[in-house]
């Protein structure tokens, strides 16, 4: 990469770095929500839905966020190792927990908004300059 410095590359390989921390992180709070849906009859707040989100009932809810929050930890370790398929994972399963964070939006708005906010942030620090990062990292 001729013209590029060391220090690029490596401030890059932290971010992606803590991008798989938070990944993992995010993905051990999803499993923790999936738990508590599955479990606890009032997790959410009832409201006009009468128990459902939208098209799932909370426990369908609870089974998606836990096998989305295994997959996120898996994910975020692979991406610390710096593989090139957790990358593209990782920005499939960040948009999908938006989405559905979105979705739940109503019953519980700050914790969607913060992990919304956290799921963008990953997004980001895996989709701008992975090439730079990747050297960083000594591949």
């Amino acid at each position: 990469m001729g013209s590029e410095n060391g220090g690029g590359s490596a401030a890059w390989a932290t971010w992606v770095a803590f991008a798989g921390v938070m990944l993992m992180l995010i993905g051990v709070f999803s499993v923790i929500a999936g738990l508590a849906a599955l479990f606890e009859d009032d997790y959410f707040v009832k409201g006009p839905f009468d128990g459902k989100v939208l098209v799932l009932s909370t426990q369908g809810l609870g089974i998606f966020w836990i096998v989305l929050g295994t997959l996120k930890v898996f994910t975020g370790y692979a991406l610390i190792q710096g593989r090139e398929w957790a990358r593209v994972v990782t920005v499939i399963l960040c948009f999908l927990n938006a989405v559905v964070d979105i979705a739940v939006l109503a019953q519980q708005p700050f914790l969607s908004i913060i992990l919304i906010a956290l799921n963008v942030t990953v997004i980001y620090a895996v989709t701008v300059k992975w090439e730079q990062a990747k050297i960083g990292m000594g591949d």
